[in-house]
């Protein structure tokens, strides 16, 4: 049966998947009645597979309207407990096949969709990493220790000018430490400084950071 993509169907990835009424009286070659009848009949033991929902079908053109009529919403341990009530007559055994397959297809498609949501949240949460200053990520990471950030801030400045912020004050005569920097050594901090963010967004400790980005500079204390 080429028509598997109407046969199931869902509303949400985090709704399990359901076929109706309509399309089981038609596909199956049963009087819609019919199966009305056995659903009302065994409601009860078709919600133990879970809550029976329905839809009202938009009144086709030319409808004079009366009583709504409900679809049906049955999933597929529902639909599997149904066709054990009803005559297997070959369409419906082929029917059964067909919806099988179909419900099969659905499953697949959500999990191919939760699959490519969770890579894209997860690219989401890099992104969003990515783009946090140096500042916001010692925070994230040391909540507990509000001086991290200066500690971290000394550290890069001593990788450039081999002096941490109080001796560039002193020595330079600055209220601000990268005031004592020229162009080059800012573009150089602000490379560092980049650099520390990235390992600790990998996970590194602070003697880690302090070993890789001290590294070659024959630096021992910071």
């Amino acid at each position: 049966m080429d028509e598997l993509n109407n046969l199931v169907f869902y509303h949400s990835i985090s709704e399990p998947a359901y076929t109706t009424v309509d399309v089981i009286a038609e596909y199956a070659g049963i009087d819609r009645h019919q199966v009305m009848k056995v659903i009302r009949d065994h409601k009860n033991d078709l919600e133990e597979f879970g809550v029976l929902s329905y839809e009202n079908p938009k009144p086709q053109k030319g409808s004079k309207g009366g009583r709504p009529r409900k679809d049906w919403q049955l999933n597929e341990q529902q639909v599997t407990f149904l066709f054990f009530l009803l005559d297997n007559t070959p369409q419906v055994v082929k029917f059964n096949k067909a919806l099988t397959k179909a419900f099969y297809a659905v499953k697949e498609q959500v999990r191919k969709l939760e699959v490519e949501n969770a890579l894209q949240a997860e690219k989401m949460t890099a992104l969003v990493k990515v783009n946090k200053s140096l500042s916001e990520v010692v925070h994230d990471n040391w909540p507990n220790t509000p001086h991290m950030y200066a500690t971290i801030h000394n550290l890069a400045l001593k990788v450039v000018t081999g002096k941490n912020a109080k001796q560039l004050k002193t020595t330079f005569d600055v209220t601000d430490a990268k005031e004592a920097l020229n162009s080059s050594q800012l573009e150089h901090l602000e490379r560092v400084k980049e650099l520390m963010k990235q390992l600790i967004l990998n996970g590194y400790s602070y003697q880690e950071i302090k070993a890789t980005v001290l590294k070659g500079r024959g630096a021992v204390n910071a």
